[in-house]
């Protein structure tokens, strides 16, 4: 009866809150993979379908929508505010507009990742949805150039384009931080070093609490990283403050299901059976499932047979 409803629920979040980009037979054959190696093999299922229930699966609609906010919010309106002060607090329309103008055209957006990783992907949508110019949108090797320090010790980074005075940075889900940290290091003290006077951001869509942190250390982008949703430590499965189990069934051992993710999570990825760091969330995109989340959900074949729930893209 349990399971009945769970299936209920979930077939209800595929046809109107998922939009249908996750069928019923994709999760079915997922619930397949428990096939009782740790517990009785219908209260692995039942725990299972149960997680799912709680999951939060973006799709293409409402990430796009996401996107919108994103600009709205973290640059266009903000950047108007600024404007409107600067010319003592002006409501002209003309003015604003044209100094916002110049200031866009002043900016170039830059995916975190190589062009195929899901970051610099979305970056389509967002330039799409938000009817911005193309040539606003580069990767670091159009953005910038390089030369080796005059005693061989460092690289320094230019802005290839003189009258560029703001680099914008944008992923869609920034975890631990670590990826995006060891991976931009290098580019910002460069270009920093180079241009101290430039202006570098970062915004994505969500944030755990420690990655928004890591970002924000001064030798990154010093405070100038932002979000749309930031996820603290109750957005992590088995947090004592877990809002994803906060209101269970009394059937529902929190313990078990942490075994249950433990027991396969560490045949589909040993050395994170919870999602990369231990990241713990239950969180995927139409795009894209983050490797934060427990293998459970997303792992594909491999060594040990598993049919996935969500989709993920692994980085090449």
């Amino acid at each position: 009866m349990e399971k009945n409803l769970l299936e209920t629920k979930i077939r209800t979040l595929i046809n109107h809150a998922w939009d249908s980009e996750v069928t019923w037979a994709e999760i079915e054959a997922w619930l397949n993979n428990f096939d009782g190696s740790l517990f009785d093999k219908t209260e692995e299922q039942l725990y299972a379908i149960f997680a799912i229930s709680r999951y939060m699966y973006f799709g293409k609609r409402l990430v796009r929508e996401m996107l919108k906010s994103l600009y709205r919010d973290h640059f266009y309106a903000p950047m108007r505010q600024r404007i409107r002060r600067n010319f003592n607090g002006t409501f002209d329309q003309q003015i604003i507009e044209n100094a916002y103008r110049a200031e866009l055209s002043a900016t170039r957006f830059i995916g975190v990742g190589n062009p195929s990783e899901s970051g610099a992907h979305l970056l389509y949508y967002f330039r799409q949805v938000n009817y911005l110019p193309k040539d606003l949108f580069v990767d670091l090797a159009a953005a910038l150039t390089y030369q080796v320090s005059r005693d061989g010790s460092e690289i320094l980074y230019d802005v290839r384009e003189k009258r560029v005075t703001r680099l914008v940075f944008f992923d869609d889900i920034v975890g631990s931080g670590t990826q995006a940290s060891e991976y931009l290091t290098p580019y910002l003290s460069g270009i920093k070093a180079s241009n101290p006077s430039i202006d570098i951001r970062f915004m994505s869509l969500f944030a755990t609490t420690a990655g928004l942190a890591k970002l924000n250390e001064s030798k990154l982008f010093d405070g100038e990283a932002m979000c749309l949703f930031e996820l603290d430590d109750s957005f992590k499965a088995f947090d004592p403050d877990s809002r994803y189990f906060s209101t269970s069934p009394i059937w529902f051992d929190k313990q078990k299901m942490f075994e249950l993710t433990e027991d396969y999570g560490k045949k589909l990825w040993p050395a994170h059976p919870f999602g990369y760091k231990n990241g713990q969330l239950l969180i995927s995109f139409s795009h894209n499932t983050p490797d934060n989340v427990p293998p459970i959900f997303w792992a594909l074949g491999g060594v040990t047979p598993w049919a996935p729930a969500f989709v993920r893209y692994h980085k090449q």
